[in-house]
């Protein structure tokens, strides 16, 4: 019985024995993801980040210019200081030498690999601790401006600020058209749902509190046409609706960053990294994205059409819009630029509107059914244009008009300032500010180191020039433009450059948006194909627009066809 009973110990054992050995040569069970409740959603994107090295057919590696190297220090970009751990996590650190060489990378992206339009955005996290940068997953557009109709936003799924940690918090946030300016304190009409401009909005929760600072949380977005929840560990944090933010209908791309900020601005929400306790990581578990999977219902169809068809209407005038859809449709609403203009709890409706409660310049307008299963239903964009009412009123720089045939100085456009002689998103010159500290039209908001050449910054963005053409007849217009390469990408849009004599088109230029020229910033410039318009004799004004990836503008050259 002794042996037997030995003999049955050992069999126990070296079962257990063998056991053991079988489940750690198994894969670990992934953690579930805490997916929203009362809806069927399909896995479209993932990365657990098993194996030891970072899966580049989804990544690409950042660099936001931005180091560790203010007040004296310095800072080293290290490819292993954002990778794979080759325990399934991705892992972004800061390290610290002994000379005091900070040692750091910004992350990863998956822009041109992955990019999507709503969805279920779900990560798994270890938050960063030290002061001096923090950590965050979030969104953002493949090409981004100041109109979410037209460029991708941004969504913060977390930032691990504020530093250095009092309470164990995170926060959310979303920034929309955030290369335009603030309305004024005492302005209301944001563009929200009344008013001619867009302004920038950004909201955001700061107090996001979690348990345990130390272990891993799961944090997500649930970004559909009309609202954006947020979620921390399955439980809802935060949500705001079209009411309160724009909507972007442009797909985003995931990054996973190290975000650094000079620490004499960002005190107070970064904290200084000379303060910090090193080294510091941010340690990912998985990235994954959902579809929501309308399980055989269908989603609804909605149409948007004028009244009138026109492509340019002036601020008194009014327009019509009508907007119908399928009847399983509960509310309809009407966007412009992102922005709700009107609604109706109904499955058809015609909306008359003043011309001055939409936005000057480009209107790119939507309309949005959600039907009763809760599923959104999007109209083809229709575009109109409001006219700037000053357009036209500008005088020629410092007196002088452009001659035609010759050259146009691209930094000799007219005087007259924002809304008259040009728009932009800016206030000022850039270059006139250090550490350039140059002195051409440093306060107009026309980004321009010299008369040689402007910045054609953003999409929407235009410049008027009064010309002198000698003689009526038939000329050939070349603009000559310049863009680096690291300002290019590859996108499904195309550049632009628009010309309109007298507010009438001209003529328009197209290129792609991955067209580079070279390194030097404000040379190199290039012409692109020539295009032959008709001018007449006298005086006029050419506008310019610009719809358009950045580039240098180097101005335009007309010559007489015959010649």
């Amino acid at each position: 019985m002794k042996n037997f009973r030995n003999q049955f110990i050992r069999t126990i054992i070296a079962l257990v024995g063998f056991s053991l050995s079988l489940t750690s040569a198994l894969p670990a069970l992934e953690p579930e993801s805490l997916l929203p409740p009362n809806k069927k959603w399909k896995l479209i994107f993932n990365d657990e980040f098993n194996g030891n090295k970072l899966d580049e057919s989804k990544w690409t590696r950042s660099n936001h210019g931005e180091a560790f190297c203010w007040n004296g220090a310095k800072g080293i970009c290290c490819t292993d200081h954002a990778e794979v751990d080759g325990h399934g996590n991705f892992v972004i650190k800061i390290t610290r030498d002994d000379d005091g060489t900070y040692r750091y990378h910004h992350g990863v992206q998956t822009k041109g690999k992955f990019q999507r339009t709503y969805g279920y955005f779900e990560s798994r996290v270890r938050f960063s601790l030290e002061p001096g940068w923090w950590g965050a997953v979030w969104l953002y557009g493949v090409e981004v401006g100041p109109n979410p109709f037209k460029m991708g936003q941004e969504i913060d799924i977390f930032e691990d600020f504020i530093k250095p940690k009092k309470k164990p918090e995170f926060a959310h946030n979303v920034h929309f058209d955030a290369q335009l300016d603030y309305a004024a304190e005492d302005n209301k009409h944001v563009g929200k749902l009344d008013g001619d401009m867009l302004y920038r909005v950004s909201r955001g929760k700061h107090d996001v509190a979690v348990n345990d600072w130390n272990a891993f949380h799961v944090v997500s977005v649930e970004w559909t046409p009309l609202e954006y929840i947020f979620y921390c560990d399955g439980k809802e944090t935060w949500r705001m609706d079209y009411h309160e933010v724009p909507v972007t209908t442009q797909p985003m791309h995931l990054l996973i960053s190290g975000c650094f900020r000079d620490p004499n601005r960002a005190k107070g929400w970064q904290g200084d990294y000379a303060e910090g306790k090193w080294p510091d990581s941010l340690t990912v578990d998985y990235v994954r994205v959902y579809e929501e999977d309308p399980d055989g219902k269908p989603i609804p169809k909605v149409t948007l059409r004028l009244d009138k068809p026109k492509n340019l209407v002036e601020q008194k005038d009014e327009v019509t819009f009508h907007v119908t859809a399928d009847s399983s449709v509960t509310n309809l609403c009407l966007f412009t630029n992102g922005r709700i203009r009107t609604e109706k709890a109904a499955a058809s409706a015609t909306f008359t509107l003043p011309a001055k409660q939409l936005h000057l310049g480009e209107n790119i307008l939507i309309a949005m059914g959600r039907d009763n299963n809760g599923l959104i239903g999007i109209s083809a964009p229709l575009t109109l244009e409001v006219n700037w009412p000053e357009v036209g009123k500008s005088t020629p720089y410092q007196g002088n008009a452009q001659a035609i045939p010759g050259n146009i100085v691209p930094g000799y456009y007219d005087e007259g300032g924002h809304r008259v002689a040009y728009f932009t998103f800016i206030k000022q010159n850039t270059f006139g500010k250090a550490p350039w500290n140059l002195k051409f039209r440093t306060n107009e908001g026309i980004n321009a180191p010299n008369e040689k050449g402007i910045s054609a910054s953003q999409r929407g963005m235009w410049v008027c020039y009064t010309i002198n053409v000698e003689k009526t007849g038939s000329y050939k217009v070349v603009p000559c433009v310049a863009r680096v390469d690291n300002q290019g990408f590859a996108s499904d849009k195309i550049d632009k450059i628009i010309l309109e004599l007298d507010n009438k088109l001209l003529t328009e230029f197209t290129f792609g948006t991955d067209f580079t020229t070279g390194k030097n910033w404000w040379g190199n410039y290039k012409p692109l194909p020539e295009k032959t318009v008709q001018l007449t004799e006298g005086r006029h004004v050419l506008r310019i627009k610009f719809d358009a990836t950045p580039f240098q503008f180097g101005g335009l050259t007309f010559k007489l066809a015959d010649n």
